[in-house]
């Protein structure tokens, strides 16, 4: 992978892509005015991050350009900013000064809005598993431009880890976050959503497991927390109590702290 600028980059654009290629460890390359098949034949590499104004962008052969937006969380932070509930919140029972462990991260949508909801004193750290989506989910929290102060506030408090939710978990101490949250997104809720569309071909497919179950729920202070579309059975297949809501598309469902409900 190399990383190069739009062209006629701007001067904070190329702070931005030296920035990012010194982070991630990738040899920066001058676009000038050549065109990305040319990159890709001279340096004989097929994934090329393009930094601009919007943004950076991944590009690879036969594959959907990768990129970081907050999808949902921009219009979930409007509806709570106005006295609206969100349903993710309630069913993890979500208090100002909270700790959450997102352990499939993703886009980072759900991370964002538990991130508003804890406030500047709790605490949202995201698992994710697909280092490439890792760092450009970290580098988009930090760098999508927003007029709104919430939304940009709740993204710059989202700390991301790259790596297997189920490695990590075993790392944690026990009882270190109040809730653990799961939405293994290529159950077949990724299917209908086109704001995760760009995703699909980058992101790890690998469901669930029960030694991940067991870990989260020993990480733990309150209750692990699985989201997954109306036609879902991993809530049975775990034992997992639904939180039913009116109208909506997907089933969240949970498990308290000790097993019970």
């Amino acid at each position: 992978m190399i990383v190069t600028t739009s062209l006629e980059p701007t001067p904070e654009t190329l702070r931005h892509a030296e920035e990012l290629a010194r982070r991630f460890d990738l040899p920066l390359v001058a676009r000038k005015d050549d065109s990305l098949t040319a990159l890709r034949k001279r340096y004989e590499e097929t994934e090329i991050l393009i930094v601009s104004s919007n943004g950076a962008r991944l590009e690879a052969v036969g594959k959907q350009p990768f990129f970081f937006h907050p999808n949902t969380a921009a219009f979930r932070i409007k509806r709570l900013e106005r006295g609206d509930n969100d349903t993710m919140l309630a069913v993890c029972q979500i208090q100002p000064g909270d700790e959450v462990l997102d352990a499939t991260m993703g886009l980072g949508a759900d991370a964002i809005v538990f991130a508003h909801g804890v406030g500047k004193t709790g605490r949202v750290v995201g698992i994710e598993s697909e280092k490439t989506i890792a760092w450009l989910v970290e580098d988009g929290l930090r760098y999508w431009s927003t007029e709104s102060e919430a939304l940009r506030e709740a993204m710059q408090r989202v700390h991301v880890l790259a790596g297997d939710h189920a490695e990590i978990l075993k790392s944690l101490p026990t009882d270190s976050f109040d809730v653990v949250y799961f939405d293994p997104m290529f159950e077949e809720t990724v299917h209908s959503s086109a704001g995760i569309a760009g995703i699909r071909e980058w992101a790890n497919s690998r469901s669930l497991s029960p030694e991940a179950i067991a870990e989260a729920l020993r990480v733990a202070r309150r209750r692990v927390v699985l989201k997954e579309g109306k036609t879902g059975v991993l809530y049975q297949k775990f034992g997992f109590t639904p939180y039913r809501a009116r109208g909506n598309q997907v089933v969240y469902s949970y498990k308290e702290k000790g097993g019970g409900e």
